[in-house]
């Protein structure tokens, strides 16, 4: 942290500059043009942590204001997130990110979104265009005083930033949030393996481990609604519905699925890559994402609401935490808007043109990852003598073709041919089999309606309202809601497909027409509840009900080990809680081992009848007297427990003597996280049980277990064998490290890194911006808390955030940081948070800045 003289120079240097810029606006060059009025008619007020609240008239300047505040804090971290959602990096940073710039181009069709932007009504497009309008007013302005105004990474990287259109706008939400968190398929991966399992282990045996390994559904999977309230309508192995609507989903714990039957068809037909591509390709992914693969993507966001049979002291209380990673500028961006139908205010990623996270004094709203399965590959037979032809309902037809240019930071240009079938883009080739592999999303041309939809969801004003909107939105994410009632609710958002009978979702399907989608589901199969009986909703990313499918990707994650446990047990231990008890809870999970509590019975049923001075008795007591938490009170910079280092350890070999030695190579490195494993700088996202853990765990249920358990993992041996000798091998292992006195075995803390780079790897602040904090907290990138009419104040809003490091990322080009570059640092740490401002009077009252803008609205 900078010390208190260094902020207060930094304080008087970022008051210079605000007065200064406001004192030049009316003289400098600016998109906007100034009008005939003598009235302002966009007014910024900054509290005392830089977050502005835009008041303007009309849609258009209101969010021309939002787009002119977030290039004062954010410019350079704009840029560069506007560079990697459109695959442009390379031009400014050279060879370096070309192949990035190529898998981005290729991942997105930009006419799609240029004619979804095209179509929208005007007072929807004044929310794209005023943002872009506000951007480049402010960018004319930097141009003008770049010794003064412009940001120093521009400088230090050797470019300037470039102007925005409404297209740039909603890129940087498609590129981050729909290409992130609404694409996630391992499909052909998936097949993959499923090759090898057979190779190994012959057909039948093979997809029985496979099924262990990849399960589809988990019928006793931990839920955010409770089974006797709601289940999917849709039941494996049987038809829903009938006529265009009728759905049915494979069983898979009998024959193999018709698809995965096809894969070795008598046409000839492998849909999978061949062995050493396949091999290869996983070798990749692992030098890229650690032990599980494209399993290492970020499992983001909890979420928890106590309703009003359960609140105390107040009607509704939120707390939100979306775990995106941790990086410098903030991943999330403060800011009010007030006028034109808006009275918001909250942060959102990226500063979207929409709030994730926020309320309305009337409603609030947050949200996590969803992880429905809204993505499926199709398998394109390719004509042989034509790479651009592929054969859909009988006939050869030609995909579309685009033809990109990468411009390469002093380098030639690189030429890159994307392809399109009626499925989607074509993602992968294996020339040996003349397949192509095209990702069908079922959320396609539906990415700017899905944005706009969560805008108009901070104008809701209760449950029918605020669905409406849910409906809406077509990617697959949780929306959560609160009311000044009391009243609370959940929706798992996104369209998912009408897939035809015998599609096995875990696996790619062939092109050629008669696996083809049926149409979308209706928005009444998605998950969905209102005012729970439980009296509260919590979610870490764990399944939405019971019987819900998982994406092929994140399958693994719903189970019945799940870490949403150590947010709902606590809930549970209180008859009512009030807002001390729920921000306590974040505490306690933020530091919470996740492996103990689903592991500890087993390790204790299998030492109960060792000696007390055995060593494996004794690392076994000594899991059972800790209390599950990892922390550093001292601040020794080692854990106060030997408790995660002793699981660490026992997990490790539990899972190379079990999961670890079914799989065959390459792919058996998917399993050997024990969830411990960190970098230098810390992870890059939240913790949760490893994919090899959840497996584990399912067999050591055996029959308990709602995956059936054909395969035995323990390869003939009696599990509280193999627990002992993994006890024993975690012994050792620590032992000969710390010492025989099990009472002294400290483990370094794991440190907390906001990183320079933003989540593609790109940079977005100079290397030396990382900030580096001695403890990890497994907590949200940010964290909010709005409470609902506490007692003697009935429709009051308590709000409350804290978005670290801070609200601005502005560096001047002497290098003088803003005053509010890292001043909610601390705050973090410490778990504090600071208020959030909403009604004019506490703004008023909490304005520390103001600045007036003149802006002519186009016709």
């Amino acid at each position: 942290m900078p010390q208190p003289s260094r902020l207060s120079r930094h304080a008087r240097v970022w008051a210079f500059f605000v007065a200064f810029a406001a004192l030049l606006l009316p003289l400098l060059p600016s998109t906007a043009h100034a009008t005939s009025t003598t009235t302002h008619q966009v007014v910024i007020k900054r509290d005392e942590y830089g977050v502005p609240q835009i008041y303007a008239d009309t849609t258009y300047k209101l969010f021309y204001g939002y787009g002119y505040a977030v290039a004062q804090d954010r410019l350079f971290q704009m840029e560069m997130a506007k560079r990697s959602t459109q695959g442009t990096v390379a031009e400014v940073l050279g060879e370096k990110f070309e192949k990035f710039d190529e898998a981005t181009r290729g991942n997105y069709w930009p006419a799609s979104i240029e004619q979804q932007i095209a179509a929208l009504p005007k007072n929807e497009r004044d929310i794209l265009d005023g943002y872009a309008d506000g951007m480049n007013a402010w960018i004319a302005q930097v141009r003008a005083h770049r010794a003064t105004l412009m940001p120093r990474q521009f400088n230090d990287f050797g470019f300037a930033p470039s102007n925005w259109s409404a297209f740039d706008v909603a890129m940087v939400f498609v590129g981050t949030m729909a290409n992130r968190f609404s694409d996630s398929t391992s499909e052909v991966d998936n097949l993959a393996l499923l090759t090898a399992l057979k190779d190994r282990y012959g057909d039948v045996r093979g997809m029985e481990l496979f099924n262990q390994l990849k399960w589809l559904v988990n019928p006793d999977a931990r839920t955010t609604i409770a089974p006797d309230e709601r289940t999917y309508p849709v039941k494996l192995g049987a038809q829903v519905g009938s006529g265009p609507l009728a759905y049915t989903l494979p069983r898979y714990d009998g024959p193999p699925p018709m698809a995965e039957r096809l894969a070795r068809g008598a046409d000839g037909m492998l849909l999978a890559l061949d062995p050493v591509a396949n091999r290869n390709t996983v070798l990749a992914q692992y030098a890229a994402s650690g032990a599980n693969g494209l399993a290492g993507f970020p499992t983001t966001s909890n979420m928890w609401i106590i309703g009003k049979h359960r609140a105390r002291g107040a009607k509704a209380i939120m707390l939100n935490g979306p775990q995106f990673g941790w990086f410098n500028p903030a991943y999330t961006y403060g800011v009010g808007l007030h006028g034109a139908g808006f009275n918001i205010v909250g942060n959102t990623p990226f500063a979207y043109p929409c709030m994730l996270f926020g309320h309305n004094g009337r409603i609030s709203w947050g949200s996590t990852a969803g992880f429905g399965d809204d993505i499926d590959n199709f398998a394109e037979r390719i004509d042989p003598a034509r790479a651009d032809f592929y054969w859909h309902n009988s006939a050869w037809v030609q995909m579309e073709k685009r033809t990109e240019i990468i411009h390469v930071k002093d380098a030639a240009p690189v030429t890159l041919d994307v392809y399109r079938t009626v499925h989607g883009i074509v993602m992968q080739r294996d020339d040996t089999t003349h397949t192509a592999y095209a990702k069908a999303r079922a959320w396609n041309g539906l990415e700017v309606q899905s944005l706009l939809a969560w805008t108009h969801q901070a104008q809701a004003h209760d449950w029918k309202s605020w669905t409406a909107q849910a409906a809406r939105q077509a990617l697959t994410i949780n929306w959560y809601y609160a009311d000044r009632d009391g009243n609370i609710g959940y929706a798992h958002t996104g369209k998912y497909p009408q897939r035809r009978a015998g599609h096995d979702p875990r696996l790619p399907v062939p092109g050629t027409g008669e696996w083809d989608w049926r149409g979308l589901l209706p928005f009444s199969t998605n998950p969905q509840i209102y005012n729970p009986r439980s009296g509260y909703i919590a979610n870490w990313n764990n399944s939405p009900e019971k019987g819900y499918p998982a994406s092929d990707l994140f399958a693994f994650l719903w189970g019945q080990a799940d870490r949403v446990d150590e947010i709902a047990r606590r809930i549970d231990a209180h008859a009512t809680l009030d807002t001390d008890d729920v921000w306590q809870i974040l505490k306690e999970t933020s530091r919470a081992d996740l492996n103990v509590h689903p592991f500890l019975p087993f390790i204790e049923r299998a030492t109960a009848t060792l000696p007390n001075d055995d060593p494996r008795r004794r690392v076994a007591d000594s899991l059972a007297h800790w209390n599950g938490i990892n922390d550093d009170p001292k601040d020794t910079g080692k854990y106060a427990q030997p408790g995660s280092a002793i699981m660490n350890a026992w997990l490790t070999s539990m899972l190379g003597r079990t999961v670890v030695m079914a799989v065959p190579a390459p792919f058996d490195k998917w399993y050997t996280a024990s969830g411990y494993e960190t970098t230098q700088d810390g992870p890059t996202g939240s913790v949760n049980l490893s994919a090899g853990s959840k497996i584990l765990y399912e067999a050591l249920l055996g029959p308990r277990s709602g995956v059936p358990q054909r395969v035995d993992l323990f390869n003939g041996a009696q599990p509280d064998d193999v627990i002992r000798a993994a006890l024993d091998d975690a012994w050792k292992s620590l032992s000969q490290r710390y010492g025989d006195d099990i009472t002294q075995w400290r483990t370094p803390a794991v440190t907390l890194t906001f990183r320079a780079n933003n989540f593609f790897g790109v940079p977005q602040a100079d290397g030396s911006e990382a900030i580096h904090v001695p403890e990890y907290q497994n907590r949200g990138t940010e964290n909010d808390l709005i409470v609902f009419g506490s007692e003697g104040a009935a429709g009051k809003v308590q709000a409350s955030d804290v978005v670290a490091p801070g609200q601005s990322g502005f560096v001047a080009p002497d290098g003088t940081r803003s005053t509010h570059y890292a001043d909610q640092l601390e705050l973090y740490t410490g778990f504090g948070r600071k208020a959030l401002w909403l009604d004019d009077a506490d703004v008023a009252q909490h304005t520390r800045q103001v600045e007036r803008l003149d802006v002519a609205e186009p016709k």
